[in-house]
């Protein structure tokens, strides 16, 4: 064997991890690779979190955490970019996680117009894939229960003049608002502590409260996390469920640089919902109390102790809850509860979750499908934790415990995710969702239903890369999205492409569009699932063809990107 002397571009990197310096000497026999000494697919899905609008697309993603020199992209490399809103990861050969000793990392990002990204992930097998929805707040499109404000004031030299005050609106959403307050003769200083020469000063806020629909706040990358510290830097293991009063996400910029502290504590005046409750006191939250307050660092993911909150009532009447900060951060008012005693389910094995506490219940939770020979992942998010139900051949219903609080008005949402190399089911609806709110002991059933039979078509999808100057080809490997053209992002299926291959199901007379995402780059592609042989359309990034064969009812995709390999 010849060693090979230049690496390929990134779409066909991984073919020197794999063949380890392998090549055929004859430059024109064809070369097919496998990809698959990677571990554990992941699909990361970055949606706005407000539904039916556009999310981020194309942005650079950094990670960090315990594992994070165990992630690498779906090709082998470091560089982590999401594209289209998909970002593809997997673990290296070396990782070996389980149930007990699960892989953990975060993701972050900086997206112009979204409020800053952050995700915990925890991966628990090797061979399972792991999909997880990121919803990404928009400054100019927040969701229910938040408001949003960006606005520039003017700095001497980069320092308050006067006393400057920023107040969110409120809008149908929310009634409730944060205020806050920079003392004047504030200066700013960016990370490394360095002071801040400028004239203006841009503020991006969102702050999420109790809505008008009544929908409990919601942290940035959840409620559940493993990674918080007390005051004094000590971890609170194993973790902490963070019961969320209201929280708000604070970003200054200021002579082109990003401010991180101040030389004076900003005020923060966060508006409490009257009626709420205290989890420490299981009362009503009233004016002389105090509250904990926490901050996140969205690169490192990790939630500190910050001190307390002061209650405080204005003439009017309404309840805030005022905290003094020295750093920009999310910051939120929770009560940490410890990770003991509840369970969740994770491919049916149950963890503790956090304490039992009184505000804390379990809500019976019952998944039904039509019957089918083939496996399935489902997974559960809105109560305490993201939770996963398998479903073995033949088994068509299944209960479970989903943690959640009494006290809550929560969205329980269940959809497919992605599967090793069982087929991909198509449903009549493949997101169903229902509300949660003070009553624990109600069962809460979802119903996949399968469209009529004549509709459906088995599908067998097959996506290489084809080298336009060597004669190579390799399967990707990777979850894509394959969505029908018009519908919303709820009906999109994934298809855990191993090899290049995958299977599933379609509806006869669809028009599907298949998005690709590998190492930052999107591959697109159209076409209509029809009983029939055809050409995949041109002006797409995928060239070939599919054969339907009306003995099995099969309709056979292969897609080629032809790239060159240099």
């Amino acid at each position: 064997m010849k060693t090979i002397s230049k690496k390929l571009t990134a779409v066909l990197a991984v073919i020197i991890i794999l063949y380890a310096s392998c090549k055929n000497p004859a430059d024109d026999v064809e070369i097919i690779v496998n990809t698959d000494i990677f571990k554990s697919p992941t699909l990361i899905q970055f949606v706005n979190a407000k539904k039916g609008i556009a999310g981020p697309q194309d942005f650079t993603v950094q990670i960090s955490g315990p594992n994070a020199d165990l992630v690498r992209t779906s090709t082998g490399g470091r560089a982590y970019k999401a594209s289209s809103g998909l970002l593809n990861l997997v673990l290296d050969r070396n990782a070996n996680p389980t149930p007990t000793n699960p892989v953990q990392f975060t993701i972050s990002a900086t997206v112009p117009g979204f409020a800053p990204v952050f995700q915990d992930v925890i991966i628990y097998s090797a061979t399972q894939p792991t999909f997880y929805k990121v919803a990404v707040a928009e400054y100019a499109n927040p969701v229910a229960g938040s408001s949003s404000l960006v606005t520039t004031r003017a700095l001497n030299s980069g320092t308050t003049n006067s006393e400057i005050t920023l107040s969110t609106p409120t809008n149908t959403g929310l009634t409730l608002n944060t205020e806050i307050t920079i003392p004047t003769g504030t200066s700013f200083f960016d990370a490394a502590g360095a002071p801040i020469n400028g004239n203006q000063l841009e503020s991006r806020i969102i702050y999420s409260g109790s809505g008008t629909n009544g929908l409990s706040p919601v942290l940035t990358g959840g409620n559940v996390s493993r990674n918080v510290i007390d005051a004094n830097g000590r971890p609170i293991l194993p973790g902490a469920y963070l019961a969320t009063i209201g929280a708000v996400t604070i970003d200054m910029f200021a002579g082109g640089r990003e401010v991180k502290s101040f030389s004076k504590p900003l005020i923060v005046d966060m508006e409490i919902k009257q009626g709420m409750i205290n989890p420490s006191t299981q009362q009503a939250i009233k004016a002389g109390e105090t509250m904990p307050m926490f901050s996140l660092n969205d690169e490192t993911g990790q939630w500190k102790a910050e001190g307390n909150a002061n209650v405080i009532s204005n003439a009017a009447g309404s309840l805030f809850a005022r905290m003094s900060i020295t750093h920009l951060s999310i910051w939120a008012i929770v009560q940490p509860l410890k990770v003991q005693e509840f369970k969740f389910t994770i491919h049916d094995f149950a963890f503790p979750v956090f304490e039992v506490y009184p505000l804390f219940c379990q809500v019976p939770v019952t998944i039904t499908r039509p019957a089918s020979a083939n496996a399935q992942t489902f997974s559960i998010s809105g109560g305490i934790a993201t939770e996963f139900v398998d479903f073995g051949p033949g088994e068509t219903t299944k209960t479970v415990m989903v943690a959640t609080g009494n006290f809550d008005f929560k969205v329980i949402t269940v959809q497919p995710v992605p599967t090793g190399s069982d087929p991909v089911p198509t449903y009549v609806e493949n997101v169903l969702s229902s509300t949660i709110s003070f009553s624990c002991n109600a069962v809460q059933t979802f119903n996949f239903v399968a469209p009529p039979a004549a509709e459906v078509i088995n599908a067998d999808v097959y996506v290489r890369f084809d080298c336009t100057n060597k004669s190579l080809q390799t399967g990707i490997n990777a979850i894509i999205k394959v969505t029908p053209v018009g519908a919303s992002e709820d009906q999109a299926q994934f298809y855990n492409l191993v090899n290049g291959k995958a299977s599933g199901s379609m509806r006869n007379g669809v028009t599907y569009e298949i998005v690709a995402s590998v190492d930052g780059t999107t591959y697109k592609s159209q076409f209509k699932a029809d009983k029939n042989n055809f050409v995949l359309p041109a002006g797409f990034d995928l060239s070939g063809s599919a054969a339907f064969d009306p003995a099995t009812n099969r309709l056979k995709i292969e897609g080629f990107v032809r790239r060159n390999c240099n």
